[in-house]
């Protein structure tokens, strides 16, 4: 049905249409199909209310707020943001240091911020829609985004205004926190140094950006360390996503925010993170071993306590590199894992981790492979969004031109080299070259995160098993399927031994991980979803 609204839409022009120009067709169109797509996410919402696992109804509302960690992480690390904005622009109004007139952000201000980047991106891509690549990018409607600049600019109102001597001193407080003993006072004297007197034309003189970017870091940092922040693992009501300290975010409101820059396909996408989750956790409980809400949060403790104190973070290497939409996925996924590792314990010795370490030789210790790949997206090359029906379109485009090469009407490199079916930001255009495995997975936008969701990692089958000099095909990926040839492999560059305690720890987290990717493809399998 919704196909053929789309069809509709983009054949049934009114009759003004033709003395239309051409591009404010397409702009119309476009915005048809994008109504359509809203309409179709909120029909795929009431769904929320009645999805069941093996018989048992979830909680609409734990349902909902897990969408919207799943779609709209970012969202919600923006809210503390905005929390504390709130927090401190009522302190300081009702203290008399400054007037609310000061933070008022008009239009003009956020467009005027966003010009030089909406430029240098119409310049670098003609032809492409900034507000499409917006929402696909980012999962923001236009509104959305511009109310995230607008947010930006007020954060920076309420904690940098002006010099820094007249900032205010939950800034300079959260500043000397993060520098070294008693070197805060020093740093803010330079910073104040800085900034005194007037640039060549006259105007007062500024910090540089890279400096006010690493400021806002500090605020930022030193706020959540000073405040009490819960999500859904800390034991908030499901009818609550966020909590800062007295300041609350609901549920519903929550989401219906986040659902405004949603393609159809990124709620489906949480829909069945949560049902799988909760046949793992089912599963778990069943045999006893699901650990409790107070084991947890001792086990998470004590798990993220040695990268607290680095730039890797376990946010930052739960988002960057392992492709989790927000850190309360991760945490979520992880408290299934922490469980399953106790059905294991016994399995989890040193003869089973030294034969999974040469197994896996070639992960832990620098092997590479060369490969091509030719690429059938189901999302749109320019902007990155998702097509209508694209994956199974890719698919049909795969299937067809694996008939091609297997008739032998032409070769895999004259395929990949015909292809122009490729993002526009893609330099490689196919050939990835040589790579360890997680490069390749990078390159095939797989994750750690999607791999269960997916059942099979096709970068780790092409970094293991594909057979060298083979067109290998048709393969799904993440949001394309492919055809791929590796071209060759280059062994571990040395022995492995889990007797070493820094890589025994390396191959006890891969082996406990590729463990339960197997066990929980087992119990999916079995698992009843309505």
């Amino acid at each position: 049905m919704y196909r053929l609204f789309v069809v509709a839409a983009l054949t049934a022009a009114p009759a003004f249409a033709s003395a239309q120009d051409p591009q404010q067709q397409i702009d119309r169109l476009r915005g048809e199909v994008d109504a359509l797509q809203d309409q179709l996410i909120d029909e795929r919402a009431k769904i929320l209310m009645d999805l069941r696992v093996n018989g048992r109804q979830l909680d609409p509302q734990i349902v909902m707020r897990e969408a919207v960690y799943l779609t709209g992480g970012k969202l919600v690390e923006a809210k503390v943001a905005n929390f504390f904005i709130l927090e401190e622009l009522k302190r300081q109004v009702e203290s008399g240091q400054r007037r609310a007139e000061e933070f008022l952000v008009t239009e003009e201000d956020v467009m005027t911020q966003l010009a030089p980047m909406q430029q240098e991106f119409e310049t670098k891509n003609p032809n492409v829609d900034f507000w499409e690549v917006v929402r696909s990018q980012y999962g923001l409607s236009k509104e959305t985004f511009l109310d995230q600049r607008r947010e930006a600019i007020l954060f920076d109102r309420v904690f940098f205004p002006g010099s820094p001597k007249n900032w205010p001193a939950i800034t300079k407080e959260a500043i000397k926190a993060q520098t070294q003993s008693d070197q805060g006072p020093r740093f803010l004297e330079q910073l104040e140094k800085a900034t005194e007197g007037v640039d060549e034309q006259g105007n007062p003189k500024t910090l540089p950006e890279f400096w006010i970017n690493m400021m806002r870091q500090f605020v930022q940092k030193g706020l959540r360390s000073w405040s009490d922040i819960r999500y859904a693992s800390h034991g908030l009501p499901p009818d609550v996503v966020l909590r800062v300290n007295d300041l609350e975010w609901s549920t519903q409101d929550a989401f219906d925010f986040v659902k405004k820059g949603l393609y159809v396909q990124d709620l489906e996408r949480a829909m069945q993170e949560v049902a799988v989750r909760e046949a793992l956790r089912q599963e778990l409980v069943a045999k006893g071993v699901y650990v409790s809400d107070e084991e947890f949060t001792r086990r998470y403790d004590e798990y993220r306590e040695p990268y607290d104190s680095t730039p890797f973070t376990v946010e930052v290497i739960a988002t960057r590199f392992k492709g989790y939409p927000c850190l309360e996925a991760f945490r979520a996924r992880w408290r299934l894992i922490t469980s399953y590792s106790d059905l294991i314990a016994d399995e989890i010795n040193d003869e089973n981790l030294q034969k999974h370490a040469d197994a896996r030789a070639a992960f832990f210790a620098d092997g590479q492979v060369d490969v091509s790949v030719i690429p059938f997206l189901g999302r749109s090359v320019r902007s990155g969004g998702w097509e209508p029906d694209g994956m199974a379109k890719a698919r049909e485009r795969c299937e067809a031109m694996f008939a091609r090469l297997e008739k032998k009407e032409l070769t895999f490199d004259e395929a990949l080299r015909n292809h122009n079916e490729f993002f526009v930001t893609d330099e490689k255009r196919g050939v990835l070259g040589m790579l360890p495995l997680n490069q390749v997975r990078q390159q095939l936008r797989e994750s750690e995160f999607t791999q269960l969701l997916d059942g099979f990692s096709l970068a780790e089958y092409l970094f293991f098993d594909a057979e060298v000099g083979k067109t290998i095909g048709p393969l799904q990926g993440a949001d394309a399927w492919y055809i791929a040839r590796v071209n060759s492999r280059t062994p571990a560059r040395r022995k492995i031994d889990v007797r070493v305690e820094r890589e025994r720890e390396l191959v006890r987290e891969d082996y406990l991980n590729h463990r339960f990717q197997e066990w929980a493809r087992e119990v999916i399998a079995r698992a009843k979803f309505e």
